[in-house]
């Protein structure tokens, strides 16, 4: 195998799961600042109603999307995903800045996004929002709540898109309008999303990856670090559990396993990857002898 087969195939796996870790431990290390605010989703961490109202969200956006796409109101679309990839970011950097630093770093993203919305952009703005969202959400819900998002997730996931497909059409829809939901991986040197987008077929020169497929396991690692009382590991100066370092590699090697599936249809990201964080959660929580239920 050639070294150029190499990088086209493998690197873009590597950069993926690299991005998926990266939100993780960004997210470890905004928990302490993001903790000490009153900003939370859920009223009761420990209801397991909380995942089901996620859930209706999801499908209400998704819906919106959809409708959206088929009334040919793209911009609609666009300008509603720069406006909540702004309050994500925003959400973020206020808990290190003072709120109007905070507030107009945000608005420069979003213009930023808006006229040169270029792959490398996305990606870093894409980090930024799902370490911010996978730490709101993970500091709204007790382990046993993110257990079950993860569950009832992976399984929408693989039905949206291997049976009913809308969650294909979505991504193709969101990447046509160069709307910033996913993480770009270029497959080629000079690659430009602002350019060429999604492409067709093989003459893609790029890889993508739904942010929620970071968000979602990055709960349950949130989750397990701040609810439950348990020694906490260095992790790159980061603090960490044991479960939330069980869940933080389950994710990895769920992510290994889907980069040997085929490529050449869309994948289902989130049965792979919760599953792994799930697993990975409940084997450390063993060893670690914490009570999860």
């Amino acid at each position: 195998m050639s070294s150029e087969t190499i990088r086209e195939r493998f690197f873009p796996m590597a950069v993926m799961i690299f991005f998926v870790v990266a939100v993780q431990l960004l997210s470890l290390a905004l928990m302490p600042p993001l903790a000490e605010t009153e900003v939370r989703i859920f009223e009761n961490p420990e209801s397991a109603a909380n995942p089901f109202s996620y859930i209706i969200l999801v499908l209400g956006f998704t819906l919106f999307i959809l409708m959206a796409m088929k009334l040919k109101k793209g911009w609609v679309v666009s300008g509603v995903v720069l406006l909540a990839m702004a309050m994500g970011v925003y959400y973020v950097l206020s808990a290190f800045f003072p709120p109007t630093l905070a507030l107009l770093a945000s608005l420069a993203i979003l213009v930023l996004l808006h006229l040169y919305p270029e792959w490398y952009i996305i990606d870093l703005v894409g980090l930024l929002v799902c370490a911010g969202v996978g730490t709101l959400f993970g500091l709204s819900m007790t382990p046993f709540p993110a257990l079950l998002l993860l569950v009832v997730l992976a399984a929408y996931d693989a039905i949206s898109v291997y049976k009913t497909r809308h969650m294909v059409t979505l991504a193709e829809g969101v990447m046509e309008i160069r709307a910033p939901l996913l993480f770009v991986v270029p497959r080629k040197r000079g690659y430009s999303f602002r350019r060429e987008g999604l492409g067709s077929g093989g003459d893609r020169g790029a890889y993508f990856l739904g942010l929620g497929d970071a968000i979602i396991p990055t709960v349950l690692v949130i989750s397990a670090n701040w609810s439950l009382d348990l020694p906490q590991v260095e992790l790159f100066g980061i603090g960490a559990n044991l479960p939330a370092l069980g869940a933080m590699l389950g994710t990895a090697l769920g992510f290994a396993v889907l980069s040997t599936t085929s490529r050449d249809r869309p994948q289902a990201g989130l049965p792979f990857l919760n599953g792994g964080a799930i697993l990975g959660f409940l084997l450390a929580s063993l060893v670690a002898g914490a009570a999860v239920f």
